[in-house]
Formats: structure tokens, sequence, C-alpha cells
């Protein structure tokens, strides 16, 4: 027929109401023709419930699975969507496909294993044996992680074999992340040399054996532990030559001393405890969010000495102020530059905002402060006096932002000996606290109210140069 392609494999013709139709073939996949290692590098970088589905593709790719250098299994992407959360049918379709995908491996080498799902004892069989896995392929990045939905009141916890942690194929290690699992080291423990990354949640360990682990991850260079009760001190004198984030939240133990020289970060979440990283000269930036209260008195004696290179840091706690001067002879912070204050000061303690000015005191190289009052104090009406504090030279402060600013009389008397003492002040900014307990016109009047006592007050204060922003 003319006007019929010629010499075409992808075309076929078929004739409709005397019209010449051409479909177009789907083309013949090209994929199994590249080389197999060229296939296994493709197929590497598809997550592993993408890698799976391929095998539906083409018979020839079933056995996709065992190229994967990326194992991550979690319960919504083992499980069918008909298998109830949490059923014991749910638990066995789990240990069922990821066992179906560790006997497919070839015995090639595997980068990551990761495994999520809520521990159950009937799951322990399993989880050693996935272990040995992870031995046996010469993993470089383990994540077991175990948490229950409900952890709380739970003792439980998975056993990581004793034989496996002195095994030497685990020092190869260079990521561990364990949550809801107990450690205990065998005598013939090896260490973990190559380890860069550690991340611990809710691991029962003891102290003596944490302390012997960590010392000898000598190429450490994040750590994370949270959760994790100790019952005693986490001491690690052990140089840590290469770490350089060190995270801790929430875990009963009564000090924390390392010796970190390089570390670089250091945040903290839980109750006041004794803390010195004195040894780490390289420390820059550090985040403290404490449970309970910490006095001005005990900060300004106690972090410029356990905390002597910081350079930003990071406040929250709850702050009784009962003394409306300065603090004494406080000691100094000599290289803070940003300070962030987040404080929940009681109602009774709201006159003594002006002795925060020690804080200002103790950073004489202080460039930018922010202050979040998480409190309610009554504006100042004009009746109080406004008190004042002998000067102290605040030359490099040039950034000052205050949320929650309610216009109260300490708040003014702070503010107010910060942009006297502050000749390179450039943005002083304050930002309204919000009422939660009146309505939409109620907290439009109340803002607008604060916003005129700081312009009021601080508006002809502060030096021309100086950019005043009420929000």
């Amino acid at each position: 027929m003319e006007g019929m392609p010629r010499g075409s494999s992808t075309a076929r013709s078929n004739v409709c109401g005397g019209k010449l139709i051409c479909k177009r073939r789907r083309p013949k996949s090209q994929f199994l023709n590249l080389p197999e290692d060229i296939q296994c590098k493709v197929l590497s970088e598809l997550p592993l419930k993408e890698a799976t589905r391929t095998s539906i593709l083409s018979s020839e790719w079933g056995s996709v699975q065992s190229v994967h250098p990326r194992l991550r299994f979690d319960g919504a992407t083992m499980c069918g969507r008909r298998t109830a959360t949490g059923s014991k049918e749910y638990t066995q379709e789990f240990v069922q496909n990821v066992n179906t995908v560790l006997q497919k491996h070839n015995g090639m080498f595997v980068e990551d294993f990761e495994v999520k799902f809520e521990f159950e004892r009937e799951l322990v069989v399993h989880l050693d044996n996935w272990i040995r896995f992870v031995t046996d392929s010469q993993t470089k990045n383990l994540a077991f992680d175990l948490v229950p939905d409900e952890f709380r009141g739970r003792h439980d916890r998975y056993a990581l074999p004793a034989e496996l942690l002195g095994c030497r194929s685990m020092s190869r290690l260079r990521s561990i992340q364990l949550s809801f699992v107990s450690i205990k080291l065998p005598p013939c423990f090896n260490g973990f040399p190559n380890l860069r990354k550690l991340d611990l949640h809710l691991v029962h360990v003891t102290a003596k054996d944490l302390q012997d682990m960590l010392s000898s991850c000598s190429n450490l260079e994040w750590l994370s532990i949270v959760r994790c009760h100790l019952e005693d001190e986490l001491k690690v004198d052990h140089p840590l030559s290469c770490l350089l984030h060190l995270h801790i939240a929430y875990c009963e133990i009564t000090k924390i001393q390392f010796n970190a020289v390089k570390l670089k970060t250091f945040v903290y979440r839980g109750e006041w405890l004794h803390i010195d990283l004195s040894q780490s000269s390289e420390l820059k930036d550090v985040h403290l969010y404490l449970d309970d209260f910490i006095t001005l008195e005990l900060a300004l004696t106690t972090f410029p000495t356990a905390l002597p290179t910081v350079q930003n840091l990071t406040l929250k706690a709850a702050a009784p102020l009962k003394m409306p001067g300065l603090l004494e002879n406080p000691r100094k912070f000599s290289q803070l530059t940003y300070l962030h204050l987040d404080l929940m000061i009681i109602h009774e303690d709201a006159g003594n905002i002006l002795s925060l000015a020690s804080y200002l005191r103790a950073a004489p190289l202080i460039e930018k402060l922010e202050l979040h009052f998480g409190s309610f104090a009554l504006p100042h009406y004009g009746q109080e006096p406004i008190r004042s504090l002998p000067g102290c030279r605040l030359n490099y402060l040039k950034n000052l932002n205050v949320m929650g600013f309610m216009g109260s009389t300490g708040q003014l008397e702070f503010l107010l000996h910060a942009v006297e003492n502050a000749p390179a002040l450039e943005v002083l900014t304050l930002d309204p606290a919000c009422r939660r307990n009146v309505d939409h016109q109620g907290r439009t009047y109340f803002t607008e109210m604060v916003r005129e006592i700081g312009i009021k007050h601080l508006g002809e204060r502060v030096l021309p140069t100086t950019k005043l922003c009420v929000l």
C-alpha cells in the first residue's frame, strides 16, 4: 500500500474509514543490554520499594533486590494495606518479606541496612539473624529503630548479641543508629574504629560500657544520646579528637564531661546538671533547653567556665530573678557574640528583669541579643519610677530583638540600660506579646497600647543611627 512506512519494526497500520492509521509500537526496553555493573548502579539509586517493583516489568529483573546496596525495611513498605497494623499477621508478614529479600541476596556488598518496626519478643530470633546478615554483608551504615508507639513503662529491650559485638566485621561500621535495644559489651570487644556517627535512643547500657564503647570510637564525629538513663556520670576521658557534634537529651545522668578538642556544637535538653566541656577549645555553638529553674547566679558562675570558647549561646529555662540589680563579679564569656535567652519569668519576679543586664556585663563582645519573655507582666502606666544601673559599655552590640514585649516596667528598665550603653546599636526590634485570654478586639487594643509604650519610652532614647522597629 502506497504511503505505508517500510522497514519499520516499531509501526503497524490499520485502515479505518478509508484512512491509513499508523500506530507506534512500544519500543523494546534496552536496559538489559547495558553492562551488568551499570544495571546495578542504576537500580541501586532507587529506593528499595521502587526497585522491588521493577521485578514486575521483566522476569529477568526478579533478582533486583540482591544488587540493591541500601536495604531499608519498615512496616509500611513491607506489609500490605489489608493487614492490620500491630496484629500478629502484620508481624509475620513483615518478617517473611524481609527474609525473602535477604535470601535473594547473593553475597554482594550492602552499604545501608535499616529496620524500623515496633519491638516484640517474637522478633528476637529474626533480629539476631539480621544482625548476622549485617556482619556478613560488610554493611557500613546500620539502623535498628524498634521503638514502640507506647514505650513508657516498658523495660524490655532487644539485646544485641554479645558475640556479634565482638565480631571484627562490625568494626567496619561507619554509622550506627540504635533505638530500644540493650547493649552489654563482651570481654573481647574490638570497638568501632571507623565509626563516624552514633545515635542512641532509649538504650539500656551501663555508664562503664558506654564509656568503653565511646572510647573505642576514635574517629567519631557525631554523637546523640537520648533517653538513655545511666544513673551515673557520662564521663569520657579518652580523647575523641574528631567529635564535632554532641547532643544529649532527657537522660538521667549526673554529669557530662568529654575530652573533645574539636567539638563545634553542643545541644542539651533536660534537667540542670554539671557540664564540663572546658577542653573543647573549638566549641562555638551551645544550645541549652532546661526543664527546671536556673538562677542568674548559677548561670553566670558556671557557664563561662564550663563553656569558655562559646560564641553562640541559646538558653531556654525558667529563671527566678530575686535581685533587681547587677550580679557582683560575674565570670566573663571571652568570645560570646550571640546570646538568645528564652526565659519563663513568674509574675512576682517581673520587676527584677533589669538584673538580666548581668548577662550583658558578662559578655563584653556581644553583637546580637535576642530575648524571649514567656510570661505575663502588667504594662507600665507611668506611676512606677524607672530605675537605672551604672553604665556598662556594650561597644559591639548591633542588634537587640525582644519577643514577648509587654511594655512592663522591668522590660523598659532593661531596654533603656541596653540602648544607652550601646553606641553601635543598629536595630532594636520589639515584638509585642499576644494575649490569648481576650478576643480579637482586645488583642488589637493591647498590642497598640504596648506599641505606644515602647515608642514613647524608647523612641527618644535611641541614637539617630538606630532603627527602632515595633512590630
